[in-house]
């Protein structure tokens, strides 16, 4: 009888970026597969971690080889005669992202996702995890439970195992507790970060989610921070959660706020989506893709309670609250693609299209995190004015939270509406409807003019603006172009490199500003090399359009005023401040159209 799994990580020979790894179990008698996953939860694109593998080879209990052959691209068989096996490969571990693992002399991160191999039909065993440190390492950081030494770790299968990536090396933890429980901020790499402050931020940030929540479904939390040149990103994990950051993102207010709005956006994740999941995504099938209508919930929201939870936690202030959510809704009101996917068909093509983009996708799709973040934002302020004040969205999503996860089951859709109606106390099939099938704008102003709000362009003079998105890996190239506006309507091509404005040369870094200064409903000429042939492409500009910002309505009645004050924790009288409100280097980049 098969007892347990056993993982031995081996750090200490890092050449090439490379572990030793090997797996120890014992199989019952016949074929069995071993398998890497090809993809990680909470990332929602096939990687085939298996093209890691540098080596691999199984043995007995005898230290005789097992012949193994490969079945498909991430599987392994061989025939079992009851005793122990050993599989051993060497894995190439030098990715910076979040779903990757990435060795070398100085720390290790390991994802189980891509690191560890499963045995098929046992993913229910327990497994007990050894990582064998290199030289001088003194510390190691997980939300497993510890087994033994400091060094060996124990999960009860192989889902909680890979959901629990491993921090080693000689990184720097604090801690604080909140609710009883103790919480880890592991931070690696040299910075100008004040981790003291930082920590205390990420503890206002728990207060302020558990708060909404109401439940505290874990015994410890682990967040994992790398901070490494250029790196950037979040995944959340069952009771932890791994973020990448430049280690000179700290400093700059708004670039700090961005820092925060990911340990808030994965942090939410512990309840929205790692328990309250829609039915497809667990138990997980981790050799294919997953599919699912409800992304829209699980990242959407979650990224709606991003911003919320920083204004609850009293860390952003009204202003930067409104600016992040009205940034939400310009870029989806700026991207085309907004007229051709519904938020269930975003989710539901995730795999072939958020984590694929090209140079069209910004007009043949949008995103499930802005669709999905700007019907949360809609859905609270329509039932917080519905209710008068006395619930919001919040109740929805523990509503749900206790009628599914709680009872050991995934949610549908319709048990999403059905949560809805009895918050508000009516049936909400066509309001929720409405805004998840619906491809094209949104009723932002019905639903902003419920908390005295209304959306205004801020713009100190109308500039000009041809409807391009320059590549951001080689400046002077069209990266894409947007559809109906003047440079797709004139024939302007992805990848055409630009070489001048109205006859004179335009570099780089001029070409954006000089269009700018001229006035919508000029004409001009855009010299490009397409192929390697010069072409004179005349068109007229249009108007660029200003930012969006939220104001108040002066004539806004007493309702209004309760609603947005629930709303934004803030108090109508005070009025909205965007004094010093920037927007992050991050969007200033992403959004720039030329």
């Amino acid at each position: 009888m098969v007892e347990q799994i056993s993982y031995t990580v081996d750090a200490r020979d890092s050449r090439l970026n490379c572990l030793n790894i090997e797996m120890s179990f014992r199989p019952a008698k016949g074929m069995v597969d071993v398998c890497m996953a090809a993809w990680a939860p909470g990332s929602y694109q096939i990687e085939d971690f298996a093209r890691h593998i540098v080596d691999i080879s199984a043995s007995g209990a005898d230290g005789k080889a097992i012949g193994m052959t490969k079945k498909d691209k991430s599987t392994w068989t061989f025939r079992a005669d009851g005793g122990k096996v050993q599989v051993k490969y060497r894995l190439h571990a030098h990715n910076i992202t979040v779903h990757h693992s990435f060795v070398d002399d100085t720390h290790l991160t390991l994802n189980g996702g891509s690191s560890l191999l499963y045995a098929r039909g046992y993913e229910r065993l327990p497994a007990i995890l050894k990582i064998i440190p290199r030289e001088g390492w003194r510390n190691v950081s997980t939300g497993l439970d510890r087994a033994g030494d400091d060094w060996t770790f124990a999960a009860p299968d192989f889902d909680t195992l890979i959901d629990s990536p491993v921090e080693a090396g000689n990184h720097t933890s604090v801690h604080f507790s909140v609710a009883g429980k103790d919480h880890e901020v592991a931070i690696y790499g040299s910075s100008t970060i004040d981790r003291d402050k930082f920590a205390s931020d990420v503890e206002k940030i728990v207060r302020a989610e558990i708060g909404i929540m109401k439940d505290v479904p874990y015994s410890r939390y682990l967040f994992i921070y790398d901070l490494l040149p250029g790196a950037s990103g979040g995944l959340e994990h069952l009771n932890s959660t791994h973020c990448l950051a430049d280690p000179f993102s700290f400093r700059i207010r708004e670039d700090y706020l961005s820092r925060l709005s990911t340990i808030s956006h994965e942090f939410f994740h512990l309840w929205n989506v790692k328990r309250l999941r829609p039915v497809p995504l667990g138990p997980f099938d981790y050799t294919k893709e997953v599919y699912t209508e409800l992304l829209w919930f699980s990242e959407g929201f979650t990224s709606y309670y991003t911003y919320l939870a920083l204004r609850r936690a009293m860390i952003a202030t009204p202003g930067e609250m409104l600016r992040s959510y009205a940034r939400m809704v310009e870029s989806y009101m700026s991207t085309p693609g907004r007229n051709y996917q519904s938020a269930e068909e975003s989710s539901f093509d995730t795999w072939i299209k958020l984590y694929k983009p090209d140079e069209n996708s910004v007009n043949s799709g949008i995103s499930y995190y802005t669709k999905g973040c700007i019907i949360g934002m809609l859905l609270d302020l329509h039932i917080i004015h519905a209710t008068d004040g006395k619930r919001r969205l919040d109740d929805v999503m523990r509503l749900l939270y206790n009628t599914t996860y709680r009872k050991g089951k995934g949610f549908t859709e319709q048990e999403f509406i059905d949560a809805c109606g009895r918050v508000l106390g009516e049936d909400a099939s066509r309001l929720c409807r409405s805004l998840l099938r619906s491809r094209g704008d949104l009723p932002f102003g019905r639903y902003l003019a419920l908390a005295g709000l209304e959306m205004k362009r801020e713009s100190e003079r109308k500039e000009g603006c041809a409807g391009m998105l320059m590549s951001r890996k080689t400046a002077e190239i069209v990266g894409s172009v947007l559809e109906g506006m003047p440079a797709a309507e004139a024939g302007i091509f992805p990848g055409d490199e630009v070489i001048a404005l109205n006859g004179m040369r335009a570099s780089p870094a001029d070409f954006a500003s000089r269009v700018r200064e001229l006035s919508p409903g000029e004409d001009v000429t855009l010299t490009v090399a397409r192929h390697g042939m010069l072409k004179n492409i005349q068109f007229r500009l249009c108007e660029r359009p200003g930012k969006l910002k939220f104001v108040q309505k002066e004539k806004a009645d007493a309702r209004q005023k309760r609603t947005y004050e629930k709303w934004a924790y803030a108090k109508w009288k005070d009025g909205i401040s965007y004094e010093g409100v920037k927007d992050s280097r991050e969007y200033t980049k992403r959004f720039d159209i030329v």
